[in-house]
């Protein structure tokens, strides 16, 4: 007789042959077995996503070599014991196991979800040698640039419990409801215990949305749920997959009452993200007071359902005070032509209408275009501004789509503006001005090095920390024409 047996060799064999299989498939995306031998190293310095960085000898697959090892949440000079967790190309990816000499720049962190939590990478360490981290890590792109600023401004830290937009993530389980901020490097859920980061208005909204959604969302149901701090409120932004909300818009309507909401909205993946809708999500307002309302420049601005804000109140006014000084310190006309590129709702921009400038509003969401012209109209300067609806990346203002302007401010996404910078630098009539905000070193050194090529001084500069515990670094930077 032919066949297979179910006896328990054969299940020993299916079980060793599941094991190959599991195995063969760690080592194709460089996974570690759960008991490889720990390793002692020290840590010579921070890399550029904020873990420690050493350098250690590792045996895998009967070969031995000297390994980048990198371990979040120490500190250069810490003698650590680290669990190697996956192996590849750039080196070991571990978790510390014991911090042998801790390094005196050392503290407690402020949370107790630290360091699981995705939301902080450097709450293990003293403020300052924070920030000089962050000016270091800004001044090696510049380097590599060749490029310096004549100005070098001081640095702004954004205080604790600023942050004024979160995304959190809520997951209904049987048990009840997974709600926070996504652990590091997986898509498992924290829930923050004593932020350091959130304003308490939203750290207080976490709790009460957890609550319900444990009473009435679907089981197995995943929400994202955005929120921006405006001056009349918290307005939140519930996404989730086709269909989630079905029978919860009156329950919803009826929770948002008194949470001090200014606007609750919902929204579906629709699966057709576009330059003029990157999410791919379309929002339903189910409670609003009251007018959503944000102050920008003397302006009220009724941002859309989820829409880009400056991650603190306290670097906004930075960035718009630094602009308009730049300005003013270069000559510009009250009555300036000024061109605010990626513009989003104005927070660049806005402040100088006041003083009688005339502006050009390029961006490509069509909501944020739309609040920003009802906003100017509104406030009565509706004739000093133009806005274009248009993707800067892939088609940016050229040619007889650029006229001719005093001042362009930038404020591009994490990729830059490369394509811009080159029409701005080629145009017939190149701004004698440009006044950068930039949430990416690399990307801003290559553009800022374009502009200097281009006849450009590169005039001053100001890092910006309003991520105070994560590896981001932001800036505001200024650009002259030479005669």
């Amino acid at each position: 007789m032919t066949g297979y047996s179910s006896g328990p060799a054969s299940r020993r064999r299916s079980a060793q042959g599941r094991k190959r299989a599991a195995n063969k498939r760690n080592r194709s995306d460089g996974r570690l077995q759960r008991n490889a031998p720990p390793l002692q190293l020290q840590i010579s310095h921070i890399g550029g996503r904020g873990d420690g960085v050493g350098r250690a000898g590792y045996t895998h697959n009967y070969r031995t070599a000297d390994h980048n090892v990198f371990v979040p949440a120490t500190l250069p000079g810490e003698d650590i014991l680290a669990q190697p967790l996956s192996l590849t190309a750039q080196g070991i990816r571990c978790v510390p196991q014991e911090i042998l000499t801790p390094s005196p720049e050392r503290r407690d962190p402020d949370c107790e979800a630290f360091p699981a939590c995705g939301g902080c990478t450097f709450q293990h360490w003293q403020d300052d040698p924070v920030t000089l981290w962050k000016e270091a890590q800004l001044d090696s792109f510049l380097q590599r640039e060749n490029i310096s600023p004549v100005h070098r401004l001081a640095p702004h830290i954004s205080p604790r419990n600023s942050r004024r937009r979160a995304t959190f993530h809520l997951k209904r389980l049987a048990s009840g409801v997974a709600a926070g901020f996504l652990e590091r490097g997986s898509s498992h859920i924290i829930t923050p215990t004593g932020c350091s980061i959130l304003r308490p208005e939203l750290a207080t909204l976490l709790p009460a949305l957890a609550g319900h959604a444990g009473r009435h969302f679907p089981l197995g149901v995943t929400i994202d749920a955005a929120a921006n701090c405006l001056d009349n409120g918290i307005c939140l932004l519930l996404r989730g997959p086709e269909g989630w909300h079905d029978g919860l818009l009156e329950g919803l309507a009826t929770w948002a009452d008194g949470k001090g909401l200014a606007r609750l909205s919902v929204a579906e993946d629709t699966g057709r993200a576009a330059p003029e809708n990157p999410s791919g999500t379309v929002a339903l307002t189910i409670y609003a007071p009251a007018p959503p309302r944000l102050a920008i420049g003397g302006i009220d601005i009724a941002p859309p359902p989820g829409a880009f804000l400056q991650a603190t109140s306290e670097a906004q006014a930075i960035m718009q005070a630094d602009i308009a000084r730049f300005a003013a310190d270069t000559g510009l006309a009250a009555s300036a032509r000024i061109l605010d590129l990626y513009a989003g709702c104005g927070t660049l921009g806005l402040p100088l209408l006041a003083g009688g400038a005339r502006m050009l509003a390029a961006e490509s969401d069509a909501d944020a275009l739309a609040a920003l012209k009802a906003g100017v109209d509104a406030a009565g300067y509706g004739a000093q501004l133009t806005i274009s609806q248009t993707d800067l990346a892939n088609a940016p203002l050229t040619g007889e789509t650029l006229p001719p302007v005093d001042l362009a401010i930038i404020d591009p996404p994490r990729s830059g503006a490369a394509a811009q910078v080159t029409a701005l630098v080629d145009a017939s009539s190149p701004p004698q001005r440009i006044a950068m905000v930039s949430c990416n070193p690399a990307s801003f050194a290559r553009d800022a090095a374009m502009l200097v090529a281009g006849g450009y001084v590169f005039d001053r500069l100001r890092m910006i920390d309003q991520f105070r515990f994560a590896p981001h670094v932001e800036l505001v930077a200024g650009f002259v024409r030479q005669d």
